[in-house]
């Protein structure tokens, strides 16, 4: 006791501002999550993946069998349809992940992984396609005959496809889920796919997704439509292609823009000195909440076909109200829609 009231005052307060910075290094926990995964995922992404099944389903049903596959921004957008049900499948997986706590087996975690790369990428390809393919129409720089046509399109959608699953090769071919008290954990949430101790992957695969799936598309869009902002009219027209692509590519832009930012900021917080507990910890969880909102675009497209499209939502009544009109009528119907949106390719804009 003697020893304790003859210690120096200064050094007894040295000891207790030593062991409050204990304190507060203690208290910095990192984000964790799971908590919000297990707790959102799986009651959002039952709907989502119940609307969007049904309504790419219904978009991929009129565009092939009722609007023809003539013109090549059916084409692209059929193929975004089934891009987006690619997507989908990836939902019931990162469903089970989430509430389970990231425990998935490796096959079905990669699996996952290649339907959610896959799903976005060949989305934002179809996407430049289609603003490319607007603009080179609009200032008829396009003029192929039918039989050239439909080989562009083959050859486009080919391209499209193929760049997506060479793009995604990292992740389907060095992806390996992490091991956790005897477990696989597949971290689906840790961005982008890969463990977060691999610095380089990170870096690369945070690259690769905002170039390709924010930059590329942007760019495109903004020369596009920057140089057929004085020539463009979006009054006046029953059924304007210019209003739907740019609807569509803007949308996928506004949704998913968020979410490449916010894991670019994540995977170099040390470049923009924002590895800090507090800015590490709202930095983890903005990636997730944005995440998990890009992730509802899969259900957008036939929402927008069906409000900006007469002739989509005119044959949606059809199918879904079960009116039986009869098929001379329908088969006239058609043809004067294709006719009405072959004059709008041929007219200059």
């Amino acid at each position: 006791m003697a020893n304790y009231t003859l210690a120096p005052e200064d050094n007894y307060d040295v000891l207790i501002e030593g062991d409050l910075n204990d304190d507060e290094i203690e208290t910095c926990h990192p984000y964790d999550a799971k908590v919000l995964l297990s707790r959102v995922v799986p009651r959002l992404f039952i709907p989502v993946l119940l609307a969007g099944l049904l309504g790419n389903v219904l978009t991929v049903l009129i565009l092939a069998k009722h609007k023809g596959l003539r013109r090549t921004e059916n084409v692209y957008f059929l193929n975004l349809a089934v891009s987006n049900l690619g997507f989908l499948l990836s939902l019931p997986l990162w469903a089970y992940t989430a509430s389970h706590g990231g425990v998935l087996g490796s096959p079905a975690c990669k699996t996952l992984v290649v339907f959610s790369s896959i799903g976005l990428y060949s989305e934002a390809f179809f996407n430049v396609l289609l603003t490319a393919q607007r603009y080179l129409v609009s200032c008829n720089m396009r003029r192929f005959p039918p039989t050239r046509t439909v080989r562009w399109n083959i050859a486009s959608t080919v391209l499209a496809w193929g760049l997506a699953t060479l793009v995604i090769l990292p992740e389907s071919v060095f992806y390996t889920p992490q091991t956790e008290s005897q477990k696989y954990e597949c971290f689906v949430s840790s961005p982008p796919f890969l463990p977060a101790e691999e610095t380089f992957w990170k870096h690369f695969l945070t690259l690769k997704m905002n170039i390709l799936g924010l930059l590329f598309p942007l760019c495109v869009l903004t020369f596009c439509y920057t140089r057929l902002r004085k020539t463009l009219s979006f009054r006046g027209r029953r059924y304007d292609p210019h209003k739907l692509v740019f609807a569509v590519v803007v949308v996928f832009l506004l949704m998913w823009g968020p979410y490449n930012i916010a894991l670019f900021l994540s995977a170099f917080r040390e470049r923009f000195s924002l590895h800090d507990c507090q800015s590490s910890y709202h930095l983890d969880r903005s990636v997730q909440i944005v995440r998990i909102v890009a992730a509802t675009h899969c259900c957008v497209n036939p929402v927008l076909h069906a409000v900006l499209d007469t002739t989509f939502r005119r044959h949606l009544c059809r199918l879904c109200c079960l009116r039986g009109d009869s098929p001379l009528r329908g088969a006239e119907g058609s043809a004067q829609d294709a006719s009405v949106e072959e004059h709008d390719d041929s007219t200059r804009v």
